[in-house]
C-alpha cells in the first residue's frame, strides 16, 4: 500500500522535501505504486520506466535540496513530446517504435528545474481527434477528453502531482474540466515547443495540469522564469461571457454557469454580462481552416509515406486543409488580427473574461473526446486560459469554468483564478 504521498500537491511535495520530511524516492515510489494499482483501469500511460524514475529520484536526494524549483517532484509528459530515454509515438502507429535522439526543450527544462520524469502519457493521434485507450478516472465509461487525455487523467487520479500537455484547439482546458482538475493553457509561445510534434505551429501551445490553482503559479514560475511575476488588480472588472456558442452548452452547464456568475457577483466582484460580436463567432471556422492548412504541411511526410496507417479523422483534416486556398488563409489571418485588436481594446474595459470551459460534463464513451467549441477561439487568439471545477453534472462528473486574460498576463490570471475560486467557494 502507498503512504498516500502521491496525493500531495506540487507545493506540498516541494515543502515536504525541502523540510526533510519526505524524499523524492519516497514520493516517486508512491506515485509508481499508484500507477501499478490503477493503470489497468485508467490507461493513462504509454510507457513508464520505474527504474529510471527511481534512479532520477535518488540522484535528487543525493544532491540534497538545492533550491531547484521543482526538486524531486514527479511529472508526466504527453507522448507528443520527444524523450531520449522513452519511446515517443505521437499517438500514431507510424511511430510505435520511435526513439527520439534527444529530449524536447520542455523536457530539458523540466530536468533543469529538478523534476523527475515518470513516463509518457497517452495522446490522441497527432494531438487531433482519434482517442487512445485512456478513461475518465471519475467514471471509466466516460471520456477524459483529448488530446492531452493521459496527462489529465494521471493528475486527476493521483498518479502524479503535475503533467505537461498541449493545446491546439481545446486539449488542455477540455480534459482539465472533464477530469475536475486545474489546467493552464499559457499565452502562446510561453513554454518552448521545440521537440514537440506540431499539428499547427501558429496554434500549438504547451501547458500544465495540476490539482490546485496555486500549483500553477509555482509551475509557471519554474518553467517560464522570463515572465514578469505580477498579481491581478485589486478590483478586477470581469466580463461574464457566454460566447457566441452558448446554445452548444448543455442545460446543466448553462445553469451551472449562470449560478457561478451569480456567486461571482455575490462575492463582491465587479462583473458585467458581455456578448462577443459576430467577428468572434466567425473565428471558429477560421481557426479550423488555419489548423487544417498547417496540418497539411506538418504531416506531409506521414501522409505521403504512411497514409494507410492514419485514421479517417486525421486524413479528413488533411483533405480539408488542401481545400483551403491561400486567399482563404489570408482572410482567416486578417480576421484573427482584427479580433486580436478588438480583444486588446476590450481588455482596457475588462480585466478578465469568464466563460464555460466545455459544453458540459464528459460525454459517455471513449470513442470521442468531446467538443472544444468553448476553447477554439481563445486558442486562436493566443491568450492565456485557465480552468478549475465549479459544479457536477447529472452523471456526477465535474464541469469547469474558463478564465481568460490578456496576452502575457499569465501570472495575473493565476492569481485572479486563485482569488476567485477562494471567494466563490465561501458563498
Amino acid at each position: 500500500m502507498t503512504k498516500n504521498n502521491n496525493k500531495l500537491t506540487v507545493a506540498e511535495s516541494v515543502i515536504a522535501m525541502a523540510s526533510g520530511r519526505l524524499s523524492s524516492e519516497e514520493l516517486v515510489s508512491d506515485c509508481l505504486e499508484r500507477i501499478q494499482e490503477r493503470d489497468n483501469s485508467i490507461k493513462a500511460w504509454t510507457s513508464v520506466d520505474h527504474e529510471k524514475a527511481l534512479e532520477q529520484a535518488r540522484e535528487r536526494d543525493q544532491l540534497g535540496y538545492r533550491l531547484s524549483p521543482l526538486h524531486g517532484v514527479p511529472v508526466a509528459v504527453k507522448d507528443l513530446i520527444d524523450t531520449a530515454d522513452l519511446p515517443t509515438s505521437y499517438g500514431s502507429s507510424i511511430y510505435k517504435e520511435h526513439q527520439p535522439q534527444q529530449d524536447a526543450a520542455i523536457v530539458q527544462l523540466l530536468q533543469k528545474v529538478g523534476a523527475v520524469v515518470l513516463g509518457k502519457t497517452v495522446t490522441t493521434e497527432f494531438a487531433y481527434y482519434s482517442p487512445g485507450p485512456t478513461c475518465n478516472p471519475h467514471n471509466v465509461e466516460h471520456t477524459p477528453g483529448g488530446s492531452s487525455s493521459g496527462s489529465a487523467a494521471a493528475v486527476a487520479d493521483y498518479q502524479v502531482p503535475f503533467a505537461i500537455g498541449t493545446q491546439t484547439v481545446g486539449s488542455m482546458i477540455r480534459p482539465g474540466s472533464f477530469n475536475g482538475i486545474v489546467a493552464l493553457k499559457p499565452s502562446i509561445g510561453t513554454l518552448p515547443y521545440s521537440g514537440t510534434k506540431s499539428l499547427a505551429p501558429s496554434l500549438d501551445t504547451l501547458g500544465t495540469f495540476s490539482r490546485t490553482v496555486g500549483d500553477q503559479r509555482l509551475l509557471l514560475t519554474a518553467l517560464a522564469p522570463h515572465l514578469e511575476i505580477n498579481n491581478c488588480v485589486e478590483k478586477p472588472k470581469i466580463a461574464i461571457c457566454r460566447t457566441p456558442f452558448w446554445s452548444e452548452a448543455s442545460e446543466e452547464m448553462q445553469n451551472a454557469f449562470i449560478d457561478y456568475a451569480e456567486k461571482i457577483k455575490q462575492a463582491g466582484f465587479d462583473a458585467i454580462e458581455y456578448e462577443l460580436g459576430p467577428d468572434f463567432a466567425a473565428l471558429a471556422d477560421a481557426q479550423f481552416d488555419i489548423m487544417a492548412s498547417e496540418a497539411v504541411r506538418c504531416l506531409n511526410k506521414e501522409v505521403t509515406e504512411h497514409r494507410s496507417w492514419m485514421s479517417t479523422h486525421i486524413l479528413e483534416l488533411i483533405e480539408h486543409g488542401k481545400q483551403v486556398t491561400p486567399e482563404r488563409e489570408a482572410q482567416c489571418r486578417n480576421l484573427l488580427a482584427r479580433c486580436q485588436y478588438k480583444l486588446q481594446q476590450l481588455f482596457q474595459q475588462y480585466d478578465y473574461f469568464v466563460t464555460p470551459a466545455t459544453p458540459g460534463e464528459a460525454p459517455q464513451g471513449t470513442h470521442a473526446t468531446g467538443d472544444p467549441v468553448f476553447n477554439r477561439i481563445w486558442t486562436f487568439l493566443g491568450v492565456p486560459c485557465i480552468t478549475y471545477p465549479i459544479s457536477k453534472g447529472s452523471n456526477d462528473l465535474p464541469m469547469g469554468i474558463q478564465l481568460i486574460a490578456p496576452f502575457g498576463g499569465d501570472h495575473a490570471l493565476i492569481d485572479f483564478a486563485d482569488k476567485l475560486q477562494s471567494k466563490t467557494l465561501a458563498q
